[in-house]
């Protein structure tokens, strides 16, 4: 019994102690995420030149820029003509519920396009950045156009492969196993 009760606060305390460092790991000051550690991986499976210093800032520039550039919070606009369509509904006004259906779908479809605008501008900026360096063929002859896509969208903070209004198309395998479809011989 006794045995039992050292085995288990043993464990116990085994697994405090690797919570802990685990926390205190994620918890370090100065440790941040690269964001362009996928487009890194990629580049040296494609056999394409490594960023330079300056490619890397201007890269991480963009992609700062174009985050910070996004909207942080619900459009008022938006959820007012949302606010209204329901109400209208609760009234049982059918005319002003299909006004508020137009302006729901009218605000919807500027948002969609202001937003596919940003993201074709950052798209093409962070192309232009990688054919400047000689990154942009090999990338684009390992992995095929789609994916390479598919991982600038993912710089902008996309699903890797998840193109909005594109829909998403692909998971990166297990490490080591390429980025995914289009690469020779794997039947795709």
């Amino acid at each position: 019994m006794r045995l039992r009760e050292r085995f288990i606060s043993l464990t116990l305390l085994l697994l405090c102690a690797m919570a802990g460092s685990a926390i205190l790991a994620l918890a370090q000051p100065g440790q941040q995420h690269d964001p362009l550690a996928f487009l890194k991986r990629a580049i040296t499976e494609a056999n394409a030149p490594a960023l330079t210093a300056q490619q890397e800032t201007q890269l991480n520039d963009l992609i700062t820029n174009f985050r910070q550039a996004q909207p942080s919070g619900p459009d008022d606009a938006l959820e007012a003509a949302r606010t209204a369509y329901n109400n209208a509904i609760l009234a049982g006004d059918l005319a002003a519920a299909q006004a508020q259906a137009q302006v729901i779908a009218n605000r919807i479809a500027a948002l969609a396009n202001a937003r596919l605008q940003a993201e074709a501008k950052f798209d093409i900026d962070v192309l232009a950045v990688l054919k400047s360096g000689g990154q942009l063929d090999p990338l684009r002859q390992k992995f095929g156009d789609d994916r390479v896509l598919g991982l600038v969208s993912s710089l902008a903070g996309h699903p890797f492969g998840g193109r909005p209004g594109f829909g998403s198309g692909f998971a990166p395998g297990p490490r080591g196993a390429g980025l995914g479809r289009n690469q020779p011989g794997n039947g795709r």
